[in-house]
């Protein structure tokens, strides 16, 4: 017995195939991580793209807007139907309209604040030289998650948002 022992320690057969398979375990273990990654930021972006590009239509088509497509048109952009897109006027969800629009002033925080429109925005917290306008607020999101990368350093939800001022 004793001397299979010192025979197996001294037997280097096959000693590069355990080097290559603890090699090959680590690339595909870091290449993992580099793809949760590489999806986080690429879903990420797509949402990012589609919300501008809904955004842009409706600034384009500020005087009409169909609010009732625009979450089905950031769906479609993205390419993702699992979305969640949020569609709101001056910090109201479903509030949205084209006839009498009450007007808001954005606040350096995100936040609106009432107000008539065409008056100066002019509180500390506001922009200074800004009028009160008719603001939407896009904003689209999804649950994420990666196969290896934990969820505390990346998070479990993608969101993008874009607020245009529509008057």
């Amino acid at each position: 017995m004793r001397n299979l022992v010192h025979a197996l320690r001294r037997d280097d057969k096959g000693g590069v195939a355990v080097e290559f398979a603890l090699w090959i375990t680590l690339f595909f273990i870091t290449a993992l991580g580099a793809f949760d990654l590489g999806d986080m930021y690429f879903k990420r972006s797509q949402m990012g793209s589609a919300v501008s590009a809904a955004s842009l239509q409706a600034f384009d088509q500020r005087d009409d807007v169909n609010f009732a497509e625009l979450g089905d048109y950031v769906k479609a952009l993205a390419n993702d139907n699992k979305l969640t897109v949020t569609v709101s006027c001056n910090g109201v969800a479903g509030s949205c309209t084209n006839v009498d629009r009450s007007c808001a002033c954005l606040t350096t925080e995100g936040e609106m604040v009432a107000r008539q429109c065409g008056i100066p925005c002019s509180e500390a917290n506001m922009t200074p030289g800004v009028t009160a306008g008719y603001y939407l607020t896009i904003s689209a999101s999804q649950s994420f998650s990666p196969a290896l990368i934990s969820q505390a350093s990346v998070g479990s939800h993608l969101s993008q948002t874009a607020t245009v001022r529509l008057q």
